[in-house]
């Protein structure tokens, strides 16, 4: 069954991509039938609405070692592994903020006050 979903999958991204950027599906060449892609404009739109979206955002660093925001990422989002904790960092580093996780408002909080406890720069920030 697994190889099912793989296959449908690869078969929808082969369909192309229309000028939005936004694959096409070979479903969309059928007709009547077929549902609709969403366009750039609705996808924003839908997002726009669900406000329990929120982000916890990592400020760039210049105190700690990269090593240690890396073990606190980790400390404080045990589902996060090295790899994604140092790309966060990473992130963080290079343009000025990272995007940590997107989740709920409360937890979006808690994961910020954990990681203030470690003394590392981050805000949660709506409408993600």
């Amino acid at each position: 069954m697994k190889r099912k979903h793989r296959r449908q999958r690869i078969f929808l991204m082969s369909g192309g991509v229309n000028s939005s950027g936004i694959p096409l599906a070979k479903a969309d060449s059928a007709g009547a039938g077929a549902t609709p892609v969403k366009t750039l404009a609705e996808i924003r739109e839908t997002s726009a609405t669900k406000s329990d979206r929120w982000a916890v955002v990592l400020f760039d660093d210049t105190h700690h070692s990269t090593d240690y925001v890396i073990w606190a990422l980790i400390k404080t989002l045990p589902e996060l592994s090295t790899v994604d904790a140092s790309l966060i960092m990473l992130e963080a580093h290079n343009t000025g903020k990272g995007v940590v996780t997107l989740c709920g408002r409360q937890q979006a909080e808690a994961y910020r006050d954990a990681l203030r406890v470690l003394q590392l720069g981050c805000e949660v920030e709506p409408g993600w």
